[in-house]
């Protein structure tokens, strides 16, 4: 059944004013977005980043809007609808008055926010599946993809809004979730969008320079990570990776009990949890892990020390809720593949076709320098051949980083494309003139440029032997490109490295 509330029974106790209209009049939906704006909605026209909800008013009136909230005083004369006013309308209330009109699903699901530069997507994925495996039905809001308990459906924001977050709650709660784990972006944190949920676990992956142009310093950065613990009640815990260099701000004024995870060495203290990778292979990591759930080896379908350090902490994460260590050696050794995140690409062959005739081919999200590097690293002792490296970097975003990942690149790989990934307003050739400042002069002569990205995979792939292994980096589960109109705006248009690298590799 959908919600139904009255105006009056939805801001009582609120900072809010009817400035006209009747509280009395009933609301079957609400929205901050006036393009979703119908018959029965109340619109909450808040201030935010880029624009002021208060300017597109007379839109969600044109729309049949039952109400309006803003900071604005109502026009003169009588409003078309009822209009309350308030001090401030942000996101915070607007998360607020979500739960309210929603029936507060936050306060009956157990939330588990994961934050962190890399990491944040495998890590949430195997939250999920190793609640699942021990019979806890649980959501997931994250970069690629939102699962209500029912329904998969593609991601279009790391973290949505408030009212979109409570609506995806609300809808977990109907199909019988009792937990969610959501991607807790910066962005996210310093708008205020996840500031009406009360988390029972809170996951620090690691910190590294992106988000800039955001973001004023890394110091900035962190605190806006930090806020997510912060947000934690004393019952509530925090698992850090205390390897980190940014660990102790994370828990600096944090109250919950915190679970620390390390990798380096091995720790005196019983309670932290540890991980060391055992062996490597191009498709898995078997690697032991140890906590409170006992000591567990395992054969990870996931490569690198990085994902093992994500299996780690998405382990301690789930324990804190239920426990999973009868399940933990099978839950882990079929934990599922995600989606862009060192995705091998295939193509059916012929019968008579020998698959060994051609190259590795696998396409990851690796967007930052940090990122790329541990991809890298990941790879560079499983790789037989040369390690063929294709990446860009995003326009409208941190400049900083666009010399940092042609340093690790060229240090890591063996041939290096350089190409275009979300220009956005940007000129593609302004960014890739900004990467070839990092290329040193010793490795000028095994870098390749192709603006043109279909073309770039295409060249990849074609100057690769079938002992080279093929990465293309930075766009990975995306499925569009976003470029400029000319006019000042951007466009999305269909693009899929996976496609081309098919299409490729079948020439």
């Amino acid at each position: 059944m959908d919600p139904m509330m009255r105006l009056g029974d939805l801001i009582d106790g609120f900072d809010l004013q009817i400035a006209s209209g009747d509280r009395g009049v009933e609301l079957t939906d609400l929205t901050d977005d006036s393009r979703q704006v119908r018959s029965g909605c109340f619109f909450v026209a808040r201030s935010g980043a880029e624009a002021d909800g208060a300017d597109y008013i007379a839109d969600a009136v044109r729309q049949q809007a039952a109400a309006i909230l803003t900071t604005r005083a109502p026009p003169d004369g009588k409003p078309p609808v009822p209009w309350v006013r308030g001090r401030q309308v942000d996101q915070a209330l607007a998360g607020e008055l979500a739960q309210r009109f929603f029936g507060h699903p936050a306060d009956r699901l157990r939330l588990v926010g994961v934050t962190g530069t890399n990491g944040k997507t495998t890590t949430a994925f195997l939250i999920q599946h190793l609640l699942r495996e021990v019979g806890v039905c649980c959501g997931l809001i994250g970069t690629i993809l939102t699962d209500d308990g029912q329904q998969r459906r593609e991601a279009s924001l790391t973290t949505p809004g408030p009212i979109e977050i409570t609506r995806l709650l609300a809808a977990m709660v109907g199909h019988g979730c009792s937990a969610a784990v959501l991607e807790v972006s910066s962005h996210a944190l310093c708008q205020n969008r996840t500031a009406a949920l009360s988390f029972v676990c809170g996951v620090f992956t690691n910190l590294s320079g992106d988000h800039l142009d955001y973001h004023s310093s890394m110091d900035d950065y962190a605190a806006a990570k930090a806020k997510l613990f912060e947000q934690l009640g004393e019952k509530a815990w925090a698992v850090i990776n205390q390897d980190d260099p940014f660990a102790p701000r994370m828990v600096q004024d944090c109250r919950a009990r915190v679970v620390g995870c390390t990798m380096d060495g091995v720790p005196e203290d019983p309670q932290i949890c540890h991980a060391a990778v055992l062996s490597r292979g191009i498709d898995h990591s078997r690697a032991r892990f140890d906590g409170p759930w006992g000591s567990v080896e395992v054969r990870l379908p996931l490569v690198g020390r990085y994902n093992v350090y994500n299996a780690l902490q998405a382990i301690a994460a789930a324990n804190t809720l239920k426990s999973v260590s009868r399940q933990l050696r099978s839950s882990l050794g079929n934990c599922p593949q995600v989606p862009g995140r060192l995705e091998a690409v295939r193509i059916d062959t012929e019968a008579s076709s020998d698959s060994s005739t051609f190259p590795t081919v696998l396409v990851d999200y690796a967007h930052t320098h940090d990122a790329l590097e541990n991809v890298l690293l990941a790879l560079r002792p499983l790789v037989k051949g040369r390690l063929i490296v294709l990446f860009g970097c995003g326009g409208d975003r941190d400049p900083t980083k666009r010399p940092k990942m042609a340093r690790v690149a060229c240090r890591l790989g063996d041939r290096i494309v350089i190409t275009s990934d979300n220009p956005r307003r940007e000129d593609p050739a302004a960014i890739v003139d900004r990467i070839l400042t990092g290329v040193p002069d010793d490795a000028r002569s095994r870098v390749h440029l192709e603006i043109d990205r279909s073309r770039a995979i295409k060249l990849a792939i074609e100057m690769a032997n079938p002992d080279d292994t093929v990465l293309l980096a930075g766009k990975g589960h995306e499925n569009y490109q976003i470029i400029s109109d000319g006019a000042g705006a951007t466009l999305k248009h269909h693009f899929d490295d996976r496609e081309h690298a098919k299409a490729a590799l079948r020439r």
